[in-house]
């Protein structure tokens, strides 16, 4: 049994070395994101066919308003997914629209060009750009948005403090205008509002606006990424671990399933559980967010992907090595087990006979009914509640402990004259009569004894119930039922559920199920009945 224990607590070692404990719902949410990672081929099949037949209508294309349209699906099938082809298709919309001569085309290809720049870190390049062309940008949004990124980045990433300062004015001012073009109920604001919260270190408040909205809304995937990593993010600032792991799993997955390969969820998600010492999925997930990085050649991504890879690859170096050795040891300790298992199978098959069969069943049955004897001197010393109830009950059950012992003794008796004269003892051990004979007897004893006690019981009981569910008892019997045991069990102190049940053999639920009867049956406060219970024998 020693190399059994052995054996089985090196083999979960093994299978649960590097895992940590999550909460039922995050641990739900990354075996769904683990799941998204493993159809990683079948989802990026189905967007290069999307592209594909994109590419294919191109040709086939009747007029340049209708090609226009193509390369703007490719621009979005592309957004996020590899930058250098959404710069391309940008630049393709520009030079189409120009030839089309559509004002309103050549703002919609010049802004997609600035967003591709504002993401890549490109400032002058936008700048120039927009003085480039000579359009009334102020009312669009986008342009706005744009303009709010730029300088929101640059304000951070600034050395110079005086600069710094210039370039947030800047970006409040911007923010502020593109406030004023949206509508209350548009995502782009709650984007906003949800930003100047979170560099407000306002986290709790942004938790209070976007878990309202998400439980009342449903967010378009390609928005999902963004507004679970803003949650992510919020919770991680109050210090909620295990919540930001949580939505940057969801965050994480929804990016994944667009999917794009420009974000920040999964590379959060990784640090966070390296932080909790998930080692393997702290290294499967920064693994696919540098391939991902290099994919799209987003430089910002690869910049962060690149930073904790090198720390998180050396723990899982060591948590490899780890697990190797305990594998080698679970193996070794398997092959002692089996090598004893055989020996001992071996003696047993030679050792056993009809005779230490029976001797090993009259053993189990002479310690189930010492166990039975052990558990009546237990329940007696629980039933104790005043001298009174001590001499009554000891004097009782002590002499139906003796008249258990002559009877174990005659069974026991009984049972070695068997196995003398040839007989099987098996057909008297399978016998339930002296069993079943015993707990009548022992239940009878109680019914009259705690009557004894408490002569009132029935009647005190009854003013404690609704009329038409009051308790009708013949004195003359002097038995109770199983429902009246329980509160007999209660009244003499015992209000665990477990040992009720224990001492009336019957099932927990089955105990439970009685007493919510009883409450729901009284006429006082279904929270008091069992105090009121308890006074039951006190009132005059």
């Amino acid at each position: 049994m020693k190399h059994l224990c052995l054996l089985s607590s090196l083999l979960i070692l093994c299978g649960c070395a590097g895992r940590v404990r999550h909460s039922y719902e995050v641990e739900a949410a990354l075996k769904s994101l683990d799941q998204v990672i493993s159809n990683k081929e079948m989802i990026e099949g189905q967007k290069e066919n999307r592209i594909l037949r994109l590419r294919a209508g191109i040709s086939s294309a009747v007029s340049d308003v209708e090609r226009y349209g193509i390369y703007n699906d490719l621009f979005n099938e592309y957004f996020q997914y590899n930058i250098d082809s959404t710069i391309s298709y940008a630049y393709r919309k520009i030079e189409l629209a120009e030839s089309i001569g559509n004002d309103e085309l050549i703002k919609d290809a010049v802004l997609d060009l600035a967003d591709r720049y504002a993401m890549s870190g490109l400032y002058d390049a936008i700048l120039s750009l927009f003085g480039e062309y000579d359009y009334q940008w102020l009312e669009e949004a986008r342009y706005l948005s744009i303009l709010n990124t730029v300088y929101s980045n640059l304000s951070k990433s600034s050395n110079d403090l005086v600069l710094a300062m210039k370039y947030s004015r800047a970006k409040d001012v911007y923010q502020q205008q593109l406030l004023s073009t949206l509508n209350d109920d548009d995502i782009g604001r709650i984007f906003i509002q949800t930003d100047i919260l979170l560099e407000n270190n306002k986290a709790q408040e942004v938790l209070d606006l976007l878990l309202p909205w998400v439980a009342s809304n449903d967010p378009a995937l390609e928005d999902q990424g963004v507004i679970y990593y803003t949650m992510a993010r919020a919770y991680s600032m109050i210090g909620d671990i295990e919540n930001a792991i949580l939505w940057y799993a969801k965050s994480a997955r929804s990016d994944l399933l667009v999917p794009k390969y420009e974000y920040r969820s999964l590379y959060e998600l990784a640090s966070c559980l390296y932080e909790k010492n998930d080692i393997e999925r702290a290294y499967t997930y920064i693994t696919r967010s540098v391939q991902d990085a290099v994919r799209s050649n987003a430089q910002l991504h690869k910049q962060f992907s690149y930073q904790i890879l090198p720390v998180i690859s050396s723990s899982y170096d060591k948590f490899l090595s780890q697990k190797n050795r305990a594998i080698v040891s679970a193996l070794l300790a398997s092959c002692i087990l089996l090598f004893f298992l055989v020996i001992l199978s071996v003696f047993l098959i030679k050792e056993r006979n009809r005779v230490l069969v029976a001797e090993r069943q009259t053993k189990e049955s002479n310690q189930m009914l010492q166990q039975l004897t052990d558990q009546l001197q237990k329940n007696i010393n629980i039933l104790q509640e005043t001298n009174q109830v001590k001499e009554m009950y000891l004097g009782r059950y002590l002499n139906m402990c003796s008249e258990y012992i002559d009877g174990l003794e005659k069974y026991r008796t009984s049972l070695r004259k068997a196995v003398k004269d040839g007989e099987d003892p098996m057909t008297a051990l399978k016998s339930k009569e002296f069993m079943e004979k015993a707990l009548n007897d022992f239940y009878n004893q109680f019914d009259a004894t705690f009557l004894d006690l408490f002569p009132d019981f029935i009647s005190q009981l009854n003013e404690l119930l609704q009329e038409d569910k009051k308790v009708s008892y013949h004195s003359k019997e002097r038995l109770l039922t199983t429902e009246l045991r329980v509160l007999a069990l209660i009244r003499l102190g015992v209000d665990d559920s477990v040992k009720i049940a224990s001492f009336l053999r019957r099932s927990v639920s089955t105990v439970y199920n009685y007493r919510v009867k009883m409450r729901n049956a009284s006429v006082c406060d279904r929270e008091d009945f069992e105090n009121r219970i308890m006074d039951i024998g006190t009132r005059q």
